[in-house]
């Protein structure tokens, strides 16, 4: 089985670190690709797909902006299953706030960590202040201002496994077809991560 899960913007795959990951098989937990100026959600898309040789084989997901991405995906080919952590098929889900993302790549302020985390434990702010502080803030300013050109996905070709914070304040939660984690904030994959991975394993063995 091939499992491929996208990181959040401006996150990598130590937000997979937890212990809870390591027992599901097949997955590959990557990072983002050295940023060459993309413009847009689909040639972001585009460039995974050919640089991880993504088909109809593997099952595809991601968390915030990497759910996005895998949608996208999804659009541009046949997938197996789409995963989606904490993230939206379509940009109107989307908190506005976000808009003005790209003004702050440079920096981690500490109240957009905690809007991030839904009130996250110092060490949750620790992983996020490690993530943010290596991103490129060139890719993070051109992603911020293209999830909101996405078109979306909201017909997808696959099936759709989608869990979601109760409390998420960047990318709302959806009113039904997905499990919602109660008093979660956006990055579950990190404050959840147990019930996260749980629901991997689920998600890509039935």
């Amino acid at each position: 089985m091939n499992i491929i899960i996208l990181p959040g913007m401006g996150a990598d795959s130590r937000m997979y670190n937890d212990n809870a990951y390591k027992s599901i098989s097949g997955i590959e937990f990557v990072n983002w690709p050295l940023y060459k100026g993309e413009q847009s959600i689909s040639e972001m898309a585009a460039r995974i797909i050919k640089e991880k040789n993504i088909d109809e084989r593997h099952i595809v997901g991601g968390s915030s902006l990497g759910g996005v991405v895998a949608a996208e995906i999804a659009n541009q080919i046949k997938i197996q299953k789409l995963i989606l952590i904490g993230s939206t098929l379509t940009p109107q889900a989307i908190n506005p706030i976000l808009k003005k993302f790209h003004h702050m790549a440079e920096i981690a302020p500490v109240d957009l960590i905690q809007l991030l985390a839904g009130k996250a434990t110092l060490s949750y702010e620790n992983i996020l202040f490690g993530m943010f502080s290596q991103s490129d803030s060139s890719f993070i300013k051109a992603m911020s201002k293209a999830i909101f050109k996405w078109g979306g996905n909201t017909k997808p070709n696959c099936e759709v496994c989608h869990i979601h914070g109760e409390i998420d304040k960047v990318i709302y939660p959806p009113k039904d077809g997905a499990e919602i984690i109660w008093r979660g904030g956006h990055l579950i994959a990190i404050t959840h991560s147990s019930v996260v991975a749980k629901f991997i394993n689920k998600s890509t063995k039935s």
